[in-house]
């Protein structure tokens, strides 16, 4: 048992929007692995505040946003090609990280009660196939509390969410209210 040669890692999730919290785990995962690959799924049991499209722009606006080393074309290579922004529907997350060459799943931790679904999720995944391991990231202490629905739930009320994305998804949610408006 050795380490692959060259490390591949999916961060999969909604994305629904792109957090603070989501990319301090993206920046975790480029300084562990050789390439990373965000990928947004479908969750049925949610409904999506941006379209796929969107999300997947806005994942690119913010990473550029944070990081304007990881490179100015908006459609082109991010950090030379380590960072991939796609997304998988009507397909496992395994199956998934078997199409693009995973060696590894990312996922994020912000508290204790993430703790029991990503344990279910751990399981189901190595039951699928044990060949890609799951890596779990805990998020630095100012992205605990930070989640997509917190940004969804404070902007519809109007407050100032800032904090929790980058101004690329504050500004999109802005643009979405003054047409809602």
């Amino acid at each position: 048992m050795r380490k692959a040669e060259r490390t591949k890692a999916l961060y999969a999730g909604s994305f629904d929007p792109v957090t603070r919290g989501h990319l301090d785990v993206v920046r975790k995962a480029l300084a562990t692995f050789d390439h990373v690959h965000i990928a947004i799924g479908a969750n049925p049991r949610k409904e999506r505040a941006f379209s796929l499209e969107e999300s997947l722009r806005l994942i690119r606006g913010s990473v550029v946003e944070l990081w304007p080393e990881a490179g100015a074309d908006p459609d082109g290579p991010l950090f030379g090609g380590a960072l991939q922004v796609g997304e998988y529907t009507g397909q496992s997350l395994i199956r998934y990280a078997r199409v693009i060459g995973a060696t590894h799943i990312v996922r994020g931790l912000r508290e204790a009660t993430n703790f029991g679904e990503e344990f279910n999720l751990h399981g189901l995944a190595e039951r699928l196939d044990p060949s890609v391991p799951m890596v779990h990231f805990i998020c630095d202490a100012q992205f605990l509390h930070v989640s997509s629905s917190t940004a969804k739930e404070l902007d519809a009320i109007g407050e100032d969410i800032g904090w929790l994305v980058m101004p690329c998804v504050a500004e999109a949610f802005r643009a979405r209210r003054a047409v809602a408006g």
